[in-house]
């Protein structure tokens, strides 16, 4: 069926209009989406946050996401100094995205310095996260909740529907254990032969390593599992730092 242009541009201009508005609502996190309907209180972090910052009132909308690709409309119904009650009114499904952008980090001996890291590279948009424990990491100690939680809160604050995973910390020989994509990648400060680490059309893993850096024993097993050595630039940067810029440049 053929549109006159002039209701063409009313329907278009109404599809934007809803995107802008579904993407302007405040997100938050509530990990039981799908299996709720109806009207549900919802936790006090997002009733301080709604309320006392936000300053939101009955009737105004929100959106919610379980982090695993599901997203809901929901309206005020009641909000006060003790609860935050929601009625869901539209349910979408969002597909995961199309490839997987994996980063392997050693844990850093410095705790802020690897949460600012978790907050960069989930704004960036990697999609699972392996502490990895090496044979010059200094830092054995992982706040799983506190650095989950660095997590939510940096993807509801860049829009994700789809949050990163965050794996438990694992030995850097078991790495190779465990499936991987065929894209592989380690970044190292030694000498030798590196390729320029370039954004990638299919699922791909990068490696960062410690303070110390990789040893040679370890980067020799990393290439004899298919990892190819990799530069992130002519500058020596801190792993922190290295995370994210491997993080970005892995984006095609």
């Amino acid at each position: 069926m053929m549109l006159a242009m002039p209701t063409l541009r009313i329907l278009l201009s109404r599809k934007v209009y809803q995107v802008e508005f579904m993407s302007a609502l405040p997100l938050f996190y509530f990990p039981s989406l799908q299996q709720t309907s109806g009207s549900v209180l919802l936790d006090e972090e997002t009733r301080r946050h709604a309320i006392t910052v936000l300053r939101m009132q009955p009737q105004e909308s929100i959106m919610l996401t379980d982090g695993l690709g599901v997203s809901a409309i929901a309206t005020i119904d009641k909000a006060d100094k003790k609860s935050l009650l929601v009625s869901i009114v539209k349910v979408e499904h969002h597909p995961a995205p199309e490839r997987k952008i994996m980063l392997g980090v050693s844990l850093l001996k410095n705790g802020a310095r690897f949460e600012w890291m978790l907050e960069k590279v989930t704004e960036i948009g990697i999609t699972e996260i392996f502490p990895i424990l090496s044979e010059r990491t200094e830092r054995q100690h992982f706040r799983q909740e506190r650095f989950q939680q660095i997590i939510v809160s940096a993807s509801l604050q860049s829009g994700r529907f789809h949050f990163p995973v965050l794996n438990a910390p694992i030995k850097f020989s078991s790495l190779f254990d465990i499936q991987l994509p065929a894209a592989r990648f380690i970044a190292h400060c030694m000498e030798g032969q590196k390729h320029k680490l370039l954004g990638q059309h299919e699922d791909s893993i990068v490696l960062v390593g410690p303070e110390g850096d990789f040893t040679e024993a370890e980067l020799d097993l990393a290439i004899q599992h298919s990892f190819v050595p990799v530069s992130l630039g002519d500058t020596r940067l801190r792993s922190e730092t290295a995370g994210v810029v491997a993080a970005t440049m892995l984006r095609p």
